[in-house]
């Protein structure tokens, strides 16, 4: 009988292996950007009938003008509460900008905010709970394809790396030194974005931007990290 049970045992646990290894991991993006995979569809949240204790406050499901990610994970940031505002084009970045609010509200569960009406010019900004302000230039949301706007940490410096003709170099190790010293050796994610948790590499001397396949670049100061402040390019 021991034997039986012990048996039994031992059958019951390599099914919950077996179990355990065939639950494939989803998608974490669920984006309609090409650098995705689109077949996946994003998290819809909890099902229906579950408690609304564990439902979170979400905007309306469906298709949105607008898509918010996380700009450290590629994530698509769901749920979070927003106000986006579309300014003008020649507005420089922390300034004291008029501007018009076109949502404020809370995005849905697919990270996606619907807007009343199209924006055809300026750029809109985006103020984010947990993030620091962003910026991007629009031309039309009405295009059919939805606006991507990338929402960095509160915290620390970012930076995008992209090549000469401004595609992402996704998971490519790149390396930063100031003269003789080695500040860091940073891998990209799948937005081709980089972070340093307290401040920018850039506020003192020099720093030299390479990585493999590209040619070295010396960035001074921000003025040399794109209209954005935030984008350095490696040219082939």
């Amino acid at each position: 009988m021991r034997a039986m049970v012990s048996g039994n045992r031992v059958a019951l646990g390599l099914a919950l292996a077996w179990v355990g290894c065939a639950t494939a991991k989803k998608d974490v993006t669920g984006s309609g950007d090409d650098r995705y995979d689109e077949t996946a569809a994003p998290d819809k949240g909890p099902a229906r009938g579950e408690a609304d204790s564990v439902r979170p406050e979400c905007g309306p499901d469906g298709k949105g003008d607008v898509i918010l990610l996380d700009a450290s994970s590629g994530a698509r940031v769901a749920c979070a509460l927003v106000t986006l505002t579309r300014e003008a084009l020649d507005c420089q970045g922390g300034a004291d900008c008029s501007g018009e609010v076109v949502f404020h509200g809370r995005a849905n569960r697919a990270g996606e905010v619907a807007l009343a009406a199209p924006v055809k010019d300026g750029r809109l900004a985006v103020a984010a709970e947990g993030f620091a302000p962003s910026y991007r230039a629009v031309g039309a949301t009405a295009a059919g394809k939805p606006l991507e706007i990338e929402l960095a940490p509160a915290e620390g410096f970012w930076l995008k790396v992209v090549d000469g003709e401004g595609n992402y170099l996704q998971d490519v190790p790149v390396t930063f030194t100031q003269g003789s010293d080695a500040l860091a050796q940073l891998r990209t994610n799948v937005l081709a974005n980089v972070f340093f948790a307290h401040r920018s590499p850039f506020s003192g001397d020099p720093v030299t931007v390479a990585a493999p396949g590209y040619k070295p670049v010396v960035v001074s100061g921000p003025a040399d990290l794109g209209d954005d402040g935030h984008t350095v390019t490696l040219p082939k």
